[in-house]
């Protein structure tokens, strides 16, 4: 797994330096640079190490210098497979496709390649600069080490920016479209998920009508919600504006401490009348937060339904690990079960412990929070396969179980499920 490793755009710093890490009160950068063929530039240099990207993508936000059009971005390349087609596509901070630049082998010289765009940006907006590659294509990137806040890995957070150059032309505003994440071509019809709001122990959180959308071809889309009453997690509903007839993608579900509670796969078999739906069957609670993970996989292209109008927020929605300035249009559908108790859900008081994580050749398993009765522990990929699967009596003498893992070939991410009656808790653990 690549997931550390991957490189995205030098833009981060544009004229608000990094946008997180900073005080709103410092002075923005001076532009460098600047040459004729731009009214403003924006220089990253002194390179001082290197990003990874195989069949992984990178996420960079920039902000634009003036109103008018990106004109050119120059990347820094340290290496690439001779026969890889490499993708660089500039979004709005809602996740739409501004402008799209692709390039080769031969593009790169002296170090560099040179992508021409014609993408209509306005001064002191944000934009997305992504970066996606094959599985199997390297592409190294050069990068200036820095604070955290603009760069994202596949959604991992990455210290610094890219180094590189972009260059902008001033054009008047009255020649621009309003490019703030709608479609040129986008419809006003309000597409929308039925609804049934306390109906025989029903309730639904939903966003609806849609103003633009997110596309994906490999990277994640997260949206978070809040559960709208206690009780089972029964369905989650996306709105497609696309999907390839081969589409095959993941879906996952991590609570508020990270937790993953489920990974399951998805196709376009899931897709009816325009809507992805998902059956699910996860215990939630009213009023915590979940997120909602969605990826396509092998190069299967998704694009799904969104609305950036603030009032109808009902989360918080990221695109690659980066944070958008919209929401997917989705619906959460829960059973209200009002026997539940607080004893039926992953937040208990049922504790596990995984040691050493991230992990080698053996993982630990130590189980707190109740006295004695069994317990099923089970080790799971984030496809959702059961690698390990073991049951324990736990008693005061007896709370400790230990997995061999020298066939576990895969470094990356697990799962650790740990099953004792009603009570399930959901543990992420790393092999390295």
């Amino acid at each position: 797994m690549n997931k550390f490793y991957s490189t995205l755009a030098a833009l981060a710093v544009f004229t608000t330096g990094n946008l997180l890490a900073q005080d709103a009160s410092a002075p923005t950068n001076a532009l460098e640079g600047a040459t004729s063929a731009y009214d403003c530039s924006y220089n990253v240099k002194d390179a001082d190490k290197t990003i990874l990207l195989n069949g992984s993508s990178a996420t960079q936000i920039f902000t634009a210098c003036t109103d008018g059009k990106l004109m050119e971005v120059t990347l820094n390349i340290k290496g690439l497979n001779d026969r890889g087609t490499y993708t660089v596509e500039v979004r709005s901070m809602n996740g739409l496709v501004l402008d799209i630049a692709r390039f080769k082998h031969g593009q790169v010289v002296d170090g560099k390649v040179v992508l021409p765009m014609e993408t209509r940006v306005k001064s002191g907006l944000r934009y997305i600069l992504n970066v996606s590659t094959d599985t199997g294509f390297e592409l190294s990137l050069r990068a200036k080490q820095g604070p955290m806040g603009t760069l994202t890995i596949d959604g991992s957070p990455c210290r610094g920016q890219l180094v590189g150059e972009f260059g902008f032309k001033t054009v008047e505003a009255t020649g621009l479209s309003n490019d703030e994440g709608r479609a040129a071509n986008q419809t006003n019809d309000d597409t929308f998920i039925p609804t049934e709001k306390s109906a025989n122990g029903l309730c639904n959180t939903e966003v609806s009508a849609h103003t633009g959308r997110i596309r994906t071809n490999g990277e994640t889309i997260g949206q978070t919600f809040t559960a709208c009453a206690t009780g089972t997690l029964k369905q989650i509903t996306y709105q497609i504006q696309h999907i390839d007839a081969d589409f095959v993608g993941r879906i996952s579900m991590r609570d508020s401490r990270n937790n993953v509670m489920l990974v399951q796969e998805v196709s376009a078999r899931n897709i009816k009348d325009g809507l992805l739906i998902v059956p699910m069957n996860e215990k939630v609670r009213q009023g915590f937060d979940y997120t909602i993970l969605l990826k396509s996989n092998h190069g299967t292209r998704l694009a799904v339904l969104a609305n950036d109008n603030p009032a109808d927020a009902l989360g918080t929605c990221t695109f690659n690990g980066t944070e958008l300035e919209t929401n997917a249009c989705f619906s959460a559908l829960v059973k209200e079960n009002n026997s539940d108790t607080p004893s039926s859900f992953s937040d208990t008081d049922l504790k596990v412990t995984a040691y050493p994580n991230p992990f080698q050749n053996e993982l630990g398993i130590r189980i707190d929070g109740i006295e004695e009765g069994k317990v099923i522990v089970q080790l799971l990929d984030f496809a959702g396969n059961v690698l390990r699967a073991d049951m324990i009596n736990i008693n005061p003498d007896n709370k400790v179980i230990n997995f061999n893992t020298d066939d576990l070939s895969d470094v990356g991410f697990y799962s650790l499920r740990v099953v004792h009656g009603d009570e399930v808790t959901h543990t992420t653990v790393i092999k390295h």
